[in-house]
């Protein structure tokens, strides 16, 4: 590569990322948007991209919860990867991740299952947890551990921590391995990250973690450990993949878990990106980080899938 097309490269690269941070800023507008709103906007950036004609996707009922099943590509194998989407537990939906699941079932060469779990402030904690549970507990059912992944960004990273814990004090059958990207997981913003990065980081920003706490979690603590699995007991869970953007204000969620899961002799890998934004891998069509961070994923999922 001579040193123009090098440089070309760096412009493109720098190019897609301002996109992707623009395309988020465009979803919360100026800050005073309606719930609604900021719902159907999110929704509309995710559903920019337009879906390849070798990608099916289907209404299914998992564990009594509505869902989509979205498979990419001829060659979908016995495994199932759920992805619980984004959106601080107030917005997003499987609607809207139409492309992202099926960027992630193509790298995989396995079905995606979306749930369509219910969010504040119409249904505040512990309901999320409550059909995200449901769910994966009916797929480990249905498929067996060994060939069920779990995974999720943002909100659904953290929801992925969530379950596990979850699941483990249940005493039921865990998934055979987990992935969270940016996870949101310390609704008492005490990374050290919040203000570190808080001039780096288009997204989210200290207020607005205060403003999805009290929407979420109402009267309950916000250090509550199955809210905020930072202070969860990260004992005796499956191989866990964690990516975190360098410049996002959550890099310390995914960090102290990290650290957390190693201190106590789990398996943990963590991935920082530099260059990126909040959940970068929702961009495969456009961010080199993005379809990175998806060949990363679907790299340690075959690793640890039958």
């Amino acid at each position: 590569m001579t040193h123009t097309e090098s440089c070309d490269r760096a412009v493109d690269v720098d190019a897609a990322l301002e996109r992707a941070r623009n395309s988020f800023a465009a979803v919360f507008g100026d800050g005073r948007l309606s719930l609604g709103q900021l719902r159907r906007n999110l929704d509309e950036m995710m559903l920019e991209s337009t879906l390849s004609k070798d990608v099916s996707v289907d209404d299914i009922v998992v564990g009594g919860v509505e869902a989509l099943r979205v498979a990419a590509g001829p060659a979908i194998d016995d495994n199932v990867l759920v992805w619980f989407h984004g959106g601080g537990y107030v917005m997003g939906s499987p609607h809207g991740y139409h492309h992202a699941a099926a960027a992630l079932s193509r790298a995989l060469g396995s079905a995606v299952v979306l749930p369509g779990y219910r969010l504040a402030p119409e249904h505040p904690f512990p309901a999320a947890l409550e059909d995200a549970a449901a769910v994966v507990d009916a797929l480990v059912a249905e498929y067996g551990p060994e060939r069920t992944a779990v995974g999720g960004d943002s909100a659904g990273g953290g929801l992925t921590m969530s379950v596990l814990v979850d699941a483990r004090n249940r005493g039921v059958t865990l998934p055979a391995a987990a992935v969270a990207v940016s996870p949101l997981a310390d609704f008492t913003a005490s990374g050290a990250s919040v203000a570190s990065n808080g001039d780096t980081d288009p997204v989210i920003t200290k207020r607005s973690l205060a403003m999805l706490a009290a929407t979420y979690l109402r009267e309950n603590d916000r250090d509550t450990p199955l809210a905020s699995p930072v202070f969860a007991d990260l004992t005796n869970l499956p191989p866990i993949l964690l990516l975190a953007s360098d410049s996002e204000i959550l890099l310390d969620d995914a960090v102290r878990m990290h650290d957390s899961i190693r201190n106590a002799g789990g398996a943990s890998t963590l991935s920082v990106y530099p260059n990126t934004c909040h959940a970068w891998t929702l961009f495969t069509d456009f961010l080199p980080q993005a379809r990175d961070g998806v060949d990363e994923i679907a790299r340690f999922l075959t690793k640890e899938l039958s």
